[in-house]
């Protein structure tokens, strides 16, 4: 039986530093948590709201009951203490986080002859990372490292966009950027920044096999320091009058070129 005591405990989960401290996140949502049952996500309990949708549910409670997970029932108005947004169709997954750390991550990549990587420095917006983590599992980035002031990969925000993308990619968060570069170009990493203002486009870069690319902030693009440490920059052209692109659309046209041109490399060696 969840306790009064138990709502107020998983309630910590919507916020940062209450998922850090406990190591678990929410997924909410039918599609999202079939997806993390049948995915590679550590889901640990399923929460589902007494009022919600019956005719849902028998596919979530027979993969449930197959892997030995618990289902736990509560009255609408408990369970909306739980969840964060209203469409979360009655059913909350709690999931453990993968936590990777830089230099784990860091370490896995260099002995690697082909690898791409993202770096995203102080990206706010869930929605956009969210997207950005999306795309990077799409294409088969092998690494993202999240920089510090950034929001949260497991915010609740950034799982609904990214959907089962954070258990396809390997991410680090709370990286400090500037010593990730120092590390990447020591093993042979060509660091790219993506910025409007650059002079070559991005469908004319020649992307080496060994390759970084870093996003910046949608208010203030990329640090300098991090701007400056960089080997080339490139842009995306733009042919009408918008003033400018989200991080989330940008990452993704860059990532479909990056990820044609490697795989066309590839063949032909």
């Amino acid at each position: 039986m969840t306790t009064n005591s138990d709502i107020k405990r998983l309630a910590e989960l919507k916020e940062r530093s209450g998922r850090k401290e406990q190591s678990l996140f929410f997924i909410e949502g039918k599609r999202a948590v079939l997806e993390a049952l049948t995915g590679s996500e550590v889901i640990r309990r399923i929460i589902v709201s007494l009022a919600a949708n019956e005719s849902m549910m028998p596919e979530i409670r027979t993969i449930a009951g197959e892997k030995g997970i618990e289902i736990e029932e509560l009255p609408d108005t408990k369970f909306r203490k739980l969840s964060s947004t209203e469409s979360s169709q009655g059913v909350i997954g709690v999931a453990a986080m993968r936590e990777l750390s830089s230099s784990a991550l860091l370490s896995a990549l260099r002995p690697r002859r082909n690898a791409s990587v993202l770096l995203l420095d102080r990206i706010s917006d869930p929605g956009n990372l969210g997207t950005v983590l999306r795309s990077a599992a799409w294409f088969g980035i092998d690494g993202v490292l999240i920089s510090e002031k950034s929001v949260d990969a497991y915010n609740p925000k950034v799982i609904r966009s990214a959907m089962a993308a954070l258990s396809e990619v390997e991410v680090a968060q709370e990286v400090k950027l500037s010593d990730a570069i120092g590390e990447l170009k020591s093993f042979g990493f060509v660091v790219v920044a993506a910025m409007q203002e650059a002079m070559q486009s991005y469908a004319e870069f020649d992307y080496p096999r060994r390759c970084a690319v870093i996003f910046g902030s949608e208010a203030s693009g990329i640090a300098p320091d991090l701007l400056a440490a960089c080997d080339a920059t490139i842009a995306i052209p733009r042919v009408g009058k918008m003033e400018s692109l989200n991080v989330g659309v940008a990452a993704s046209i860059i990532l479909s070129e990056m990820s044609r041109r490697k795989t066309s490399k590839e063949r032909k060696s």
